[in-house]
């Protein structure tokens, strides 16, 4: 820019900004900018012109160039900034336009400042922000806001207005908010003003937007700030909601509650109702089937529910919908006129909104949906969970996501197995975008030795440890339904041991990690759809797998164990700890932990799913490239099935936590969760029993196991001795001696159903051909054979009697 110093009025935008040098935050020559000194870091690139410039007889040392926008998002001049001088707009000498960092949605909030301090400091915070471009931005001395500022200020909430975007937000401070040009701003154009100073149950919190600020809690304080904004009607006065009209008198919806008002000719009657709630929607699926109501309302502390319930709650009395409000904090009068009225008011207040109702958490296209809210944005209509019960929301969040990861996810960090436990927790919304499997892990191992603190580490990314667990105690149903409430999700199953039912653990741990429920009838005998989800989960329990069936007479089948694999943990000197480094030792430092989980949680889960929502294509391409380069890197060794089919599930626990690692959730090094997962895989892999050709071997051992105990009772010689007549009862075929050896002719239906029961009969009859044991024409696995006892020929499985020596 300095080369034209002459015709400074003739430069364009972009010209300027090609000149200028783009630093970013790590640069030395960032920090040390007098801006950047004096009004702290956006910690976002800046441009800044390496000479000096002449403006108006002023000159700018090395100024910081920021480029103003128009409502359209059009470059359209820029702002030449120095410490202690007057900004200076090219061209026309007056801002057109707003400087901006951020994405800048129409449906998002977008926050406007009047200050450099304060709009650099909420760059920091990733929301959308937009500076009002004054001459003074930069004085040595900051003056209080003249009429032409407010004129400026006016013109950029106006422009951002025009251009669509319906969330805008003036931060302004406690002493200034009533007075008159800031009140005019809220009363004639589309911005709402936000206390800088919020007091909630009588917690007071201020901030003062400089850049001493923590981020986090800036970032947590301005969406609380706004939470806290009572909406902008043109309601009667303490009204929450239009009056509406039923019957002989009207509802009204007051801040201290619901009223259902009588007018009589003599007197007024004024009846409480409840608490007060908000009907915001009406809901409906994607078949226009489903119709519910979409409510809102605040409990006695203040936290705000949000739900979806069907219009079946509302039919009989109504008891299933009081016991559901009322589970949440709803004050419903206790006469039976009252709940009648409430039961009608929500059924019948008038609204045009409209909300499509789902009935499973997860994904939804590019939403997230929770039991109680949705990350991500719709093109097209709200979507919200419904449910026909009581609302179950474990997903409960306390404290910041600075707190956890400083306090909770970086104790973690150089401990293998707890790394590996967080980790699982942030796998299962990948499952669904990568087409992947659910499966689960069973941390095994005695009491004492730190089971629980890695389940409830995991538990504390969603929710509070005490509460986000489940146990296995329950039947095989129960965990059907509970899988489904977790699904594209994290499920915790703590202690295998108390299952309900233990004959029925193996035929859970496969409809668990296959996703698949059973089918069943309504009252109407109509088949309902059946379940299905997508989880990863983790256990825990002093058994195996393993251990737990064989207790009941079962064998493990090779599709349970690679499903739920097994990390033993009884070998560890420090139990789910590598090493003590942070308490005097291993139970003291499980004891630290779980303090601090208590403190916070819940709010890791909401910034991944935040994350994954934003660009949500770019971060499952970038998901799926680092989910085959780790499958690599941990089967560079194996060629086994099903050992690179459990190395992918731990490979997917990589990916989710290099990606959560990257979006400065877990605080820790890149690296460090793969690490932690080739170490625990590596673990796995050394104490698994069904290493290399094992299922092959597995289904031969359980074919010879028949004949061993079949051999003669249920086989018929083809050429009866006659002085001893056999009687075979439940035949399963034949048998006769060819070239000196024994040969078994099995019926196929009895091959498939009796000899191979519990197992693939294909998978059996090629793990026979591999070794060997079968006679068979050409090409096939059955041989074609022709028996005296029997008319023309059949098709038999024909075993070879080398079966009984098979090892």
């Amino acid at each position: 820019m300095k080369a034209h110093h002459e015709a400074l009025e003739l430069i364009t935008p972009e010209a300027i900004l090609n000149e200028c040098t783009q630093l970013v935050s790590f640069n030395d020559a960032y920090s040390s900018h007098p801006l950047i000194q004096r009004f702290g870091s956006p910690e976002q690139p800046i441009y800044v012109d390496d000479g000096n410039v002449d403006i108006n007889g002023v000159s700018y040392e090395q100024p910081l160039i920021m480029p103003i926008y128009d409502g359209q998002m059009e470059l359209v001049q820029c702002a030449v900034m120095q410490d202690g001088q007057r900004v200076a707009v090219i061209p026309d000498g007056l801002a057109k336009g707003f400087a901006m960092y951020g994405d800048f949605h129409h449906d998002k909030p977008v926050i406007i400042t009047y200050s450099l301090e304060s709009f650099f400091k909420v760059a920091q915070t990733g929301y959308a922000v937009a500076l009002v471009v004054l001459p003074t931005l930069c004085s040595k001395h900051q003056t209080e806001l003249k009429a032409s500022d407010f004129k400026q200020i006016q013109f950029v909430i106006n422009q951002l207005s025009a251009a669509g975007y319906r969330q805008l937000y003036l931060p302004v401070r406690l002493e200034h908010i009533n007075l008159e040009p800031f009140k005019a701003l809220e009363q004639n154009t589309a911005v709402r003003l936000l206390n800088l100073h919020h007091e909630i149950l009588g917690t007071e919190s201020i901030v003062n937007l400089d850049q001493y600020e923590e981020t986090d809690f800036l970032k947590e304080f301005i969406a609380e700030g706004i939470e806290l904004l009572p909406k902008k009607t043109n309601l009667p006065k303490g009204h929450l909601a239009k009056p509406f009209k039923y019957g002989d008198g009207v509802f009204h919806l007051l801040e201290d509650g619901l009223y259902y008002i009588e007018q009589t000719k003599k007197d007024e009657l004024r009846r409480y109702i409840s608490s007060p709630i908000n009907v915001l929607a009406q809901t409906r699926d994607t078949t226009n089937s489903a119709w519910g109501r979409l409510l809102e309302w605040y409990d006695a502390d203040g936290v705000k529910h949000t739900q979806a319930l069907s219009m079946e709650l509302f039919q009989s009395d109504g008891v299933e919908l009081r016991k559901a409000l009322s589970y949440q904090g709803v004050i419903i009068a206790s006469d039976g006129r009252a709940r009648n009225l409430l039961q009608s008011y929500l059924m019948s207040y008038p609204t045009d909104a409209r909300a499509l109702c789902v009935d499973r958490v997860g994904w939804h296209d590019n939403i997230f949906v929770l039991p109680h809210k949705q990350i991500g944005q719709s093109s097209s209509d709200l979507i919200v969970y419904q449910t026909n019960n009581a609302l179950d929301n474990r997903y409960q969040s306390k404290g910041t996501l600075e707190q956890w990861r400083s306090n909770v996810a970086q104790l973690a960090e150089n401990h293998s197995l707890l790394a590996f436990s967080l980790c699982t927790a942030f796998a299962g919304q990948l499952l669904d975008p990568l087409n992947q499997q659910g499966g689960g892990f069973h941390i095994k191992g005695g009491s004492s030795k730190g089971k629980s603190t890695a389940l409830n580490l995991a538990s504390s990314v969603w929710g509070n440890p005490k509460q986000f667990y489940r146990t296995w105690r329950a039947t095989g149903n129960a965990l059907e339904h509970t899988a489904y409430m977790h699904n594209d999700s994290f499920l915790v199953l703590d202690e295998i041991g108390e299952i309900a039912n233990p004959k029925e653990l193996g035929n859970v741990v496969y409809m668990l990690a296959n996703g698949l429920g059973k089918g069943r009838m309504t009252k109407q005998i109509t088949a309902k759809p059946m379940h299905q989800w997508k989880v990863i989960f983790l256990s825990s329990g002093e058994k195996s797998l393993k251990e737990i069936m064989t207790e009941q007479g079962q064998k493990t089948k090779l599709g349970q164990e690679i499903r739920l694999a097994d990390i033993d943990i009884d070998q560890s000197e420090y139990g789910i700890f590598d090493y003590v480094d942070f308490a005097e030792d291993g139970a003291k430092q499980a004891i630290e932990l779980s303090k601090r989980m208590a403190d916070c949680y819940g709010v890791a889960g909401i910034a991944w799913l935040e994350y994954l929502t934003d660009h949500k294509g770019e971060r499952m391409d970038e998901a799926r490239e680092l989910l085959d380069q780790h499958c690599q890197a941990l089967t560079v060794n194996q060629s086994q099935g099903h050992i690179v089919r459990v190395a992918n599930y731990f490979a997917l626990v990589a990916t989710a936590g290099e990606l959560a690692t990257k979006a400065n959730i877990t605080g820790w090094k890149a690296g460090t969760a793969f690490n932690a997962v080739q170490k625990v895989f590596n673990q796995w892999l050394g104490s698994f029993e069904q290493v290399g050709d094992y299922e092959n071997r597995e289904i031969v051992a359980h074919v010879k196991a028949f004949f061993e105990a079949n051999e003669s009772s249920r086989f018929q010689a083809i050429t009866p001795d006659p002085d001893n007549i056999e009687r075979i009862n439940n035949r399963v075929g034949y048998w006769k001696i060819e070239n000196g050896e024994k040969i078994f002719y099995v019926f196929p239906e009895q091959f498939k159903n009796e000899v191979c029961k519990g197992y693939d009969f294909r998978k059996a009859a090629k793990a026979l051909l591999a070794y060997n044991l079968l006679e068979h024409d050409s090409g096939k696995s059955q041989k074609t054979v022709r028996l005296p006892l029997r008319k023309g020929s059949e098709k038999f499985y024909a075993v070879k009697e080398a079966i009984f020596s098979w090892e």
